[in-house]
């Protein structure tokens, strides 16, 4: 399964949205078995849709499809949107029945060497529990192993804010091989729709 990730800001969500629904049965006949929406929660008119498909031969013919350009200016998406493949790696709950509800701190990097970056990552896991976390997920760019996405759940904006202001959190980067400045942001999860039953959460 590989996750094709759609990114990119529309005038309006409401406007954007019905657009998006009345497109599901193009992205269905490329393969599309999930997706599921997230809003930055700074800016909801800004979006992340994680499309699942069974291929990364799939989801191209999906980003090939004529129609999905006519539906992205139907949709009054602005500018170029973002686009770039994820497999899920690895889910740990922490605690169950958040699903929904969480708020998603969102932190996307590279590194040098994903094998020394995860032990680094996981005995970082007792501060993020400290401040609440009640689930991960890592994502990997399957052309790019070294390219990782973490989306690390809370229940609150605060706690996510208190793991950002945490201290140790610098230097478990900087001793895992991050390299440059990681993308960080806060999202909450709008929809997940699932076609077809998989795995991926």
């Amino acid at each position: 399964m590989v996750t094709l990730v759609v990114h990119h800001r529309v005038s309006d969500y409401a406007t954007w949205k019905p657009v998006f629904d009345g497109h599901e049965g193009v992205r269905r006949s490329h393969g599309e078995v999930e997706h599921r929406i997230y809003r930055m929660h700074d800016d909801p008119n800004s979006v992340a849709i994680h499309n699942d498909f069974p291929s990364v031969e799939a989801a191209r013919g999906f980003m090939a499809d004529p129609s999905l350009q006519d539906a992205m200016e139907r949709g009054g998406v602005e500018g170029e949107p973002g686009s770039g493949f994820l497999e899920l790696t690895e889910r740990k709950v922490y605690a169950e029945g958040h699903e929904g509800r969480a708020v998603i701190l969102v932190v996307h990097h590279r590194v040098d060497d994903v094998a020394a970056w995860k032990p680094v990552f996981d005995e970082h896991e007792g501060v993020r529990r400290s401040h609440g976390e009640i689930e991960h997920r890592l994502y990997q760019d399957p052309l790019e192993p070294n390219r990782i996405v973490v989306h690390n759940d809370f229940p609150t904006v605060e706690a996510a804010r208190g793991l950002m202001a945490d201290p140790s959190l610098q230097d478990a980067m900087k001793r895992g091989g991050v390299k440059g400045e990681p993308g960080v942001g806060l999202a909450e999860l709008a929809e997940r729709k699932v076609y077809v039953a998989s795995p991926v959460a």
